[in-house]
């Protein structure tokens, strides 16, 4: 498999994304300079998905186009046009800055996970929360989710990040000649996101009803080689992850909780101070609870 040294260069993953200048365009003129811009568009004014009588609509149909568009050059017209409105997109919708947010020894002083003074569960949106570097559950091709405004967390973060995140990922795949397998971890710029950085990894829908041996083995990896890769870069001190294999995939969330708890504390054992934040985000309630109350149980061996 591809390894980082192979393709970084290749990603410019050391190169900062421009922040947007000082723009004077209206929204209305930015969506329509970014529209207008793409080619072979999926859907047309006549569409259900180009009412032009709002900004949000027509957000909304940029996005979806975005979604389904295949890697490619982007003339710099119209990158600059999207890149200066997921910059304002963020804006309206706030960040959260990690590093502020309480940790789970201030929550729960009894908690005996290691490294829980570094620990934070957070309950938002990932696509908003200011860190180092956010894990991505992608698919085996890493390019996004391809389903027009799909409610997946793959799909919410290419849609922040932007086009250019989907090259990224076309590129690395290309240079590797086949999709990742599960476990593995690969690393791309945030481009528009708050994050720094991105890392994706893949975690394959489970066989049948019940968890396998290989199952947990797979997931455990997804965490271990996402926290490898990080101290590889070097330059990353702090990781949001998501409860991977949930959803969709169908692991069993209070499984997955102690599986992802388990490998994170484990590495956290051997590499003590590369990281100064673990954030776990959760999306319901539900699963906060799950989270905390593994915590708040939590026996390390």
């Amino acid at each position: 498999m591809l390894q980082l040294a192979d393709y970084s260069e290749a990603i410019k993953l050391n190169q900062s994304f421009p922040t947007p200048v000082d723009d004077t365009r209206s929204d209305y003129d930015l969506l329509m300079t970014a529209l207008s811009g793409l080619r072979d568009k999926h859907y047309t004014g006549n569409s259900s998905m180009a009412h032009l009588s709002t900004d949000d609509s027509l957000m909304r149909w940029l996005q979806a186009e975005l979604s389904i568009r295949k890697p490619g050059i982007i003339d710099p017209i119209t990158s600059r046009a999207i890149n200066t409105l997921l910059y304002r997109n963020l804006a309206k919708r706030g960040r959260v800055e990690a590093k502020h947010l309480r940790r789970v020894s201030e929550q729960m002083p009894e908690c005996d996970f290691i490294g829980a003074n570094n620990l934070v569960l957070y309950r938002g949106d990932m696509t908003q929360l200011v860190v180092d570097a956010v894990v991505n559950t992608a698919l085996p091709e890493i390019t996004g989710c391809n389903i027009p405004l799909h409610g997946c967390l793959d799909s919410a973060i290419h849609a922040q990040a932007g086009p250019w995140l989907r090259n990224d990922c076309a590129l690395i795949v290309e240079m590797q000649g086949k999709p990742d397998q599960p476990g593995v971890a690969k690393i791309t710029r945030g481009y528009r996101m708050p994050a720094k950085y991105i890392v994706h990894t893949h975690m394959p829908k489970l066989a049948g009803e019940k968890v396998t041996a290989d199952d947990r083995h797979l997931l455990a990896q997804c965490y271990t080689n996402c926290l490898d890769l990080v101290r590889t870069k070097g330059d990353i001190r702090s990781i949001a992850f998501p409860a991977i294999g949930t959803g969709w995939n169908g692991f069993p969330t209070e499984e997955a909780a102690q599986i992802a708890l388990h490998a994170t504390e484990e590495w956290l054992r051997h590499h003590p101070t590369v990281l100064d934040l673990v954030v776990f985000s959760v999306h319901s309630e539900r699963d906060a609870e799950i989270y905390q109350h593994a915590l708040s149980t939590w026996v390390s061996d």
